[in-house]
């Protein structure tokens, strides 16, 4: 068997590999700048459920499955498997601020553990039963679109938003452009996942306006 190519130029050409490449290094900053809050502020933006299906995809193709772009690709996984874990971390000590009611908060730490559990088993099941890109896309964008569309209520429900980072929400929209692109010219036939990446798109366009427009700036 010959050895897995660094880049994996056989399948994908150059600009689809820079498509990839561009959006995995912005997510990996928009992890970095919530880890930077999660310093700062001992605030997690990201919602508890993203939290847990983004982990849960992580390890699924960081882990148990590899992507086939290319050795280099497969480590830029795991690095956001790394990110996330102490994401996680942040979320299990610092998250239960995002809960109004009592009883919810007694069982957040559980109710994390089990969600990344049962969002872990469901992508693996999907993924081998044929479901998925060889990429991971397809679960990705399930995911992806999950936070998008959960960061908005939730930003709506705070009354603080100065700790929700500009840098963290334009990382996020553009690593998921530039992984659209990358979408549109290897998959333009899978209209699922061409659906995803559309409302996907348009809720981050909306949340950057949104974010724009409501928070209020930090005093100097």
């Amino acid at each position: 068997m010959s050895p897995e190519p660094l880049v994996n130029t056989a399948k994908y050409s150059t600009p689809e590999l820079l498509f990839f490449a561009a959006g995995g290094i912005a997510w990996a900053l928009a992890y970095m700048g919530v880890l930077r809050e999660i310093v700062r502020n001992k605030f997690v933006e990201i919602p508890a459920t993203a939290v847990a299906v983004n982990i849960a995809w992580e390890f699924t193709w960081g882990i148990v499955y590899r992507t086939d772009l290319g050795t280099i690709f497969v480590w830029g996984y795991r690095l956001w498997f790394l990110l996330d874990v102490f994401i996680v971390w942040g979320l299990l000590r610092y998250g239960v601020r995002h809960l109004q009611t009592p009883k919810l908060r007694e069982y957040f730490r559980l109710s994390v553990g089990f969600a990344i559990l049962a969002f872990a088993g469901t992508i693996y099941l999907l993924v081998r039963q044929g479901y998925d890109t060889s990429t991971g896309l397809v679960s990705g964008y399930m995911a992806t679109l999950l936070m998008s569309a959960l960061y908005i209520p939730q930003f709506f429900r705070e009354r603080d938003r100065t700790p929700y980072s500009p840098f963290v929400a334009w990382c996020k929209l553009l690593g998921n452009g530039l992984v659209i692109g990358f979408c549109v010219l290897v998959y333009p036939e899978n209209r699922f996942l061409q659906t995803l990446c559309a409302v996907t798109l348009v809720l981050d366009v909306y949340y950057v306006w949104l974010f724009h427009t409501c928070r209020v700036p930090r005093a100097a």
